[in-house]
Parts: C-alpha cells; sequence; structure tokens
C-alpha cells in the first residue's frame, strides 16, 4: 500500500521533501561549504587525472553540460574543514542554469534529462579523492554497469552517480592546508588536477572484482584496506 502511495506523489513533492532532510542533516552536522576561487595555483604540487569522453549519444551536449561543471567547479579552493558538495557548487540540472539533454542512468534505466552526461565529472572527482586520501563523506555507485572494458573513461568502482536532491557526492578536506580543483574540458578529454602547497602522497586503490551470474561485485581497496563494495548489474 505505501509503495502504490508513494507513486502517486508528485515528484516535485519528494524532491521538496528530500531537499528539507537534507537542510536539517547540514545543520545537524553543521558543514561549512568552500566559496573561495583564485585564478593562480595556490602551491606547487598538483595530482592529476585525465579521462577520454567517450562519442555516443548527445555526445555534444554532453561535452556541454561538462563544460558548466567545470567552470563551477574550476579554481575552487576547500579549506581544511570544509565541505565540497556537488550539487551545492553545480545547483539544480535546468536550462536556467545552462544545462542540455543528456544521457541519464537512473533506477536501472538507460533515458535522458537535463544535465545528462556530468556524471563523467562526478566520477573524476571521487576519484581523484580516493587517490589524494580527502574523505568521502556521501558517493553512490551506478546501479548498472553498461560498458565494454575497452568503452571505460574510468575503471568499473571509480564511478559516483548524482540526481539532484537524492544521491551527492560530499568530500570533505581533512588536511591542515587547503587545496584547490583545476578543470579543463576540450571535445574528447576531460582533465581534473588538485594543487596544493604541500605535497600530498598518493593513495594506492585497487577494485577487485567478483563475478556473478547477473552482475559483478567491486571492491574498493585503500592501501589494503576495504573502502566499499558495491554491486553493478549487467544486462
Amino acid at each position: 500500500m505505501k509503495q502504490q502511495l508513494r507513486k502517486w506523489i508528485p515528484h516535485s513533492w519528494k524532491l521538496q521533501v528530500k531537499l528539507l532532510q537534507q537542510y536539517f542533516d547540514e545543520q545537524r552536522n553543521n558543514y561549512t561549504y568552500p566559496k573561495e576561487y583564485r585564478s593562480e595555483n595556490i602551491g606547487e604540487f598538483s595530482l592529476k587525472l585525465k579521462q577520454t569522453i567517450k562519442n555516443g549519444a548527445f555526445h555534444h551536449n554532453k561535452i556541454h553540460n561538462l563544460k558548466v561543471v567545470g567552470d563551477k567547479i574550476n579554481h575552487l579552493i576547500i579549506h581544511p574543514g570544509e565541505v565540497f558538495s556537488f550539487w551545492k557548487m553545480i545547483g539544480k540540472p535546468n536550462v536556467k542554469n545552462n544545462f542540455k539533454e543528456g544521457r541519464n542512468l537512473i533506477n536501472n534505466t538507460i533515458s535522458s534529462d537535463l544535465g545528462g552526461g556530468i556524471c563523467q565529472f562526478s566520477s573524476i572527482l571521487y576519484h581523484l579523492a580516493l587517490q589524494s586520501g580527502l574523505k568521502i563523506l556521501e558517493r553512490y555507485p551506478h546501479s548498472m554497469d553498461i560498458y565494454k572494458d575497452e568503452e571505460r573513461f574510468t575503471p568499473l568502482g571509480a564511478d559516483c552517480t548524482v540526481v539532484y536532491g537524492y544521491k551527492d557526492l560530499k568530500i570533505q578536506n581533512l588536511f591542515p592546508f587547503p587545496v584547490q580543483f583545476k578543470s579543463l574540458v576540450n571535445n574528447d578529454e576531460l582533465h581534473l588536477s588538485l594543487i596544493s602547497s604541500e605535497e600530498i602522497v598518493l593513495n594506492e586503490i585497487e577494485f577487485k572484482y567478483q563475478e556473478i551470474e547477473k552482475g559483478v561485485w567491486v571492491e574498493t581497496n585503500c592501501n589494503s584496506q576495504t573502502l566499499f563494495k558495491n554491486f553493478y548489474i549487467r544486462l
């Protein structure tokens, strides 16, 4: 009966409830969010990742959407203790915020919506956070593995889906010094760097896979310690 009632509740109402819940969670945790941008590098040390932007459905729209995200993240400084929230920085993926329609994967279904394709940006942010040792407060894997190995832009397990109001990526800087994001999006590659005034030692990240009939379990290990274990459906 409860599930039937939920189906009748308008999506806009559900979203407002979720946003209200997030507001109270933020107040309870007393998070502070980054606001400072600086065009010059804040330090001489840099960790870099790059990913290929694969050609596919809505390709030009995806590049446009990634550039919109990149513009809001480029030069951002995260001071000690501050929490980076993907949706706090990016805003609602709508026409007003300059997003275009792109491919989405929601509830095990491939579809399209405004802001589609930006999960590649949240994924590279998550992967860089894993490698650098930034604290991951909130992250959600995709529900399905829709790629063949030669089609991937990031290892299976290094992905991060974001759904406005429902699924966020939150990363906290627990270093005693600030860090800074630098990003670049061109027509076939996405680049992300983490700049700092002190050297950050890279974590050793390993993804272990266990294939079963309906999908694959992925265990994420950091310096030989298990961080996450996620299941991906395969068609």
